[in-house]
């Protein structure tokens, strides 16, 4: 069966002008005078019949751009674009109505450029009024006049009760009062379960995990990632968060402590670190409440005790957790000339979704001095797809009804 949407190597690419004459000179002397601006390029994807798609990306991404290459509202500078099925768009914040008239000529507007005949008319309009919840004297007025909860309110009603086999949404649900968002996702709830196919972008997260099965990261006019719902929400808000860090965190290879000076010059050194799950050795990715073992491996140049030191960094450098062979009891510090190997485990793991890393320190035998150290290093994924919590650790909780 052949998907509900498809884009095939799509481009959109934008002329820029510094002023609007240059346009004719431009066409009159055949010559370029504009910049070219590429919105998005080489997007490729499908979204099957009856599945609700997600879309996060930053600002400028390029995401609403793709949206209205879905709709059809704009076409694409080159590529493919099929649909298949009627499609209801709810793009920017009343797109399609005109300001200057009614509400109720709006509506009226709305069925006729759907193609809704005119003996299904009555029907459409009391639906789109009653799911607005607008009163006569506001679809009385012009629509310039309303706030933008009530443009919300009205677009929303008028797109989706045409009942549309392709339903795009952007941002949709980030206006209006909060009982018509919760009414306003039963419909989209409603229409899913109908068997129509959502195009969903939102900055909300948690809604995009909860709505979507799938979902793509747009990245500069790119596809970043695509997949699965979670590990793309997760690489999104991992680079989110390198963003916003005061220091970008270095790239590091999966074991090689190099991509961080020792330092001071010691007689210990930390060779490797190695990651082992049930599914193996330094795994693709760690599901939450996995058990998960690091193995450190040392070698030491001397006799000279020292101590090691394992800290769970996040890659926003934030310390997730840290501990050292110092912290036992007792205390007794590692000796011994040549390779040492250590294991930590850690029990049903209950991280939840992230990106992380590892840094290991090599101490004396106080555990205040660092004779080697390599941070941030052997980056790792983990996965929740064991409960819907979300956050960085999954507590303990139970929930218990008082009243």
């Amino acid at each position: 069966m052949s998907p509900a949407l498809r884009f095939e190597r799509v481009c959109k690419h934008y002329r820029l002008y510094a002023h609007p004459r240059d346009r004719l000179l431009e066409l009159l002397a055949r010559r370029p005078r504009h910049r070219l601006h590429v919105a998005l390029e080489q997007i490729d994807f499908s979204v099957a019949r009856g599945e609700t798609f997600g879309l996060v990306g930053e600002n400028g991404a390029g995401k609403s751009t793709l949206l209205k290459l879905a709709a059809g509202t704009i076409g694409p500078t080159s590529g493919r674009i099929e649909r298949h099925g009627s499609v209801a768009a709810l793009l920017e914040l009343g797109a399609g109505f005109h300001p200057e008239e009614s509400g109720h000529d709006n509506v009226r507007f709305m069925a006729a450029l759907n193609g809704i005949p005119r003996e299904a008319f009555e029907d459409y309009h009391r639906r789109v009024i009653e799911f607005s919840e607008l009163d006569e004297t506001t679809l009385a007025r012009p629509v310039k006049t309303y706030s933008s909860g009530m443009f919300m309110r009205l677009a929303f009603s008028a797109a989706t009760a045409l009942e549309p086999e392709i339903l795009i949404i952007d941002e949709a649900l980030s206006v209006g009062d909060m009982h018509f968002q919760k009414k306003s996702l039963d419909r989209i709830l409603a229409l899913r379960d109908a068997g129509a196919t959502v195009l969903f972008c939102s900055h909300n997260l948690y809604q995009v995990r909860s709505l979507c099965r799938r979902a793509a990261w747009i990245h500069r006019g790119r596809i970043a990632e695509i997949g699965d719902t979670e590990p793309v929400v997760t690489a999104y808000e991992a680079h989110e968060r390198r963003k916003s860090a005061p220091t970008a965190v270095p790239a590091a290879s999966p074991t090689n402590p190099s991509s961080a000076p020792p330092a001071a010059a010691g007689e210990v050194k930390f060779r490797a670190l190695q990651l082992e799950t049930a599914d193996g050795f330094d795994p693709a990715f760690v599901e939450s409440f996995q058990d998960l073992t690091v193995e450190l491996t040392v070698e030491a140049l001397s006799e000279r005790p020292f101590h090691v030191g394992l800290a769970l960094v996040r890659n926003d450098r934030d310390n997730v957790f840290g501990t050292s062979t110092h912290f036992r009891d007792p205390s007794t510090p590692l000796s011994g000339r040549g390779e040492h190997r250590l294991r930590l485990r850690f029990p049903q793991l209950p991280l939840l979704s992230g990106e992380y890393l590892w840094s290991v320190y090599v101490l004396d035998d106080t555990g205040l001095q660092v004779l080697d150290m390599a941070e941030c290093i052997h980056p790792f994924k983990i996965l929740n797809r064991g409960c819907r919590d979300f956050g960085l650790v999954r507590l303990p909780y139970e929930w218990e009804l008082v009243a």
